[in-house]
């Protein structure tokens, strides 16, 4: 088991089950100094909420200053080689109950593509297992859930077959139909440089 959050998310039967890659404890947070040393910082991000239903989604990243005017896109997202790690962070989950199925999360996926799961372009699997439930938190109060993805080697590779886009984008899918008035919901996403 891995903390994510404050929450508890099983990640072995789900990376067995589903074929995911596996989400991982993020230390990488809008802070710029972590607990272990490293530095951090977020280079692009997604304000939402962002909705989820039975069709597929596609947000488009929006820079962050700073690093807007260090490097323009694809080049900002794309992944260092110098020893440093690119994160996917999905924050502030949500759901009136539980949607009881994955959203799938691909990186740059062009518009009309049907991906499979050996998609250069998938980053992994989201749910909504431990996700805030109205009463959990009040109205007006993030949810502390959020769920990291290592995008480093997934960024390397869409770089070396020239499949990064002009303007990074993340395409989520769902891997079935969402139970009826589920209504799951992203607060935030970010990609974070460490």
């Amino acid at each position: 088991m891995k903390q994510i959050g404050s929450g508890i998310l099983i990640v072995g039967v789900l990376s067995v089950a589903f074929g995911s890659r596996p989400p991982v404890r993020s230390t990488a947070l809008s802070v710029s100094q972590n607990p272990d040393g490293t530095r951090s910082r977020i280079i692009a991000f997604v304000d939402g909420p962002v909705s989820l239903g039975s069709g597929s989604v596609r947000v488009t990243f929006k820079p962050v200053a700073e690093a807007e005017t260090e490097r323009k896109p694809p080049a900002q997202i794309e992944a260092r080689t110098q020893g440093r790690h690119t994160y996917l962070v999905v924050r502030d989950l949500r759901v009136v109950g539980q949607p009881g199925v994955l959203f799938r999360l691909y990186l740059d996926l062009p518009p009309e593509a049907k991906p499979i799961r050996t998609d250069p372009h998938y980053v992994g699997a989201l749910n909504f297992y431990n996700a805030a439930e109205p009463g959990r938190f009040d109205a007006n109060e993030k949810s502390p859930m959020f769920v990291s993805y290592d995008i480093t080697r997934v960024l390397r590779n869409l770089r070396a077959q020239k499949l990064l886009s002009d303007q990074t984008t993340l395409t989520i899918i769902p891997s079935g139909t969402p139970a009826t008035q589920s209504d799951p919901r992203i607060g935030r996403i970010e990609i974070v440089e460490q």
